[in-house]
């Protein structure tokens, strides 16, 4: 028997994929372009359905489960599980799926465009007095996630000088060529910082900013609030300093920080290209298809 479907809020697939959803749904799925403002909202939005679509920004917790019995299967169209209550899941027998492995390569791609434009001065900046090479620089990447990962292949391909810190040693990589330090090391020697743990992890503070070099890049490559608000903004008001934001930090994050001097901050997420909509809703089915058979539990 087909599913009952809701798609909880704007999960960012083509139009092929959207009418997958809704053949695999027993009744017409609605496809929202905005995010609940309200529990009232989430719940109104799920009714009765048995299976939910959402994106990492939805938060799942027990009082909505507890709100919305018939949910059997959550589906996140994402990777983060940081919003999903993942014990109550588990109290309550709901199935589960996340998609990994779909944005990252083309974020990494993204990222280095906006390093080669900043350091060549092709845009509004130019980092350095005269137009310079990425190889050579310094790079520390804060996560060798799979994001973290893409980074460094591209760091290691321009001959940049790459360093990690995470919370995982990851030896094949250090045999590659990037090298383990720790966190206070890696923000004083790095001449290009980027963030890539996962969302809304608050990794740099007040004393964490005091240790980046003068003159460094700091790219923000995660979703959500990743450092102290009050403390970059008064790294970024010395001269020389530089961010790369990525819009998936917010609507919020965007409006603060985007008129700000020496921000680069483009109305855009990285990540989100048509082949990466078109493998995201393509894992997404095959989650969908998987529990409908019983292959998740």
């Amino acid at each position: 028997m087909p599913l009952k479907i809701s798609v909880l809020n704007d999960i960012h697939l083509l139009p092929k994929e959207r009418e997958q959803i809704q053949e695999l749904s027993s009744s017409p799925v609605t496809f929202p372009k905005d995010m609940p403002t309200s529990d009232a909202e989430l719940i109104a939005r799920t009714h009765d359905a048995e299976a939910i679509l959402i994106t990492p920004g939805t938060k799942i917790t027990a009082s909505y489960l507890n709100a919305c019995p018939s949910v059997k299967y959550v589906g996140l169209c994402g990777t983060s599980t940081v919003n999903i209550d993942l014990n109550a899941l588990d109290q309550r027998g709901v199935a589960f799926s996340n998609v990994k492995d779909y944005g990252d390569e083309p974020t990494a791609e993204f990222i280095f465009m906006q390093l080669m434009t900043l350091a060549r001065g092709m845009g509004k900046y130019q980092w350095k007095e005269m137009p310079c090479e990425l190889m050579g620089k310094t790079i520390g990447i804060i996560g060798l996630g799979a994001l973290g990962k893409a980074i460094a292949h591209l760091a290691l391909a321009f001959k940049m000088i790459p360093s990690y810190y995470s919370l995982h040693r990851k030896s094949d990589w250090e045999k590659r060529g990037v090298h383990y330090v720790d966190l206070h090391r890696l923000l004083s020697k790095s001449q290009i910082i980027v963030i890539s743990t996962p969302s809304n992890v608050q990794i740099l503070g007040k004393e964490e900013f005091a240790l980046l070099k003068t003159g460094s890049i700091l790219v923000q490559a995660s979703m959500g609030d990743t450092f102290d608000k009050s403390a970059f903004l008064k790294w970024i008001a010395l001269n020389g300093n530089y961010a790369l934001l990525d819009y998936a930090a917010g609507e919020q994050n965007y409006q603060t920080y985007k008129d700000l001097p020496r921000v680069i901050f483009p109305k855009i997420v990285a990540g989100y290209t048509y082949e990466t909509k078109q493998r995201l809703g393509q894992k997404v089915i095959k989650n969908l298809m998987l529990y409908e058979n019983r292959g998740l539990n």
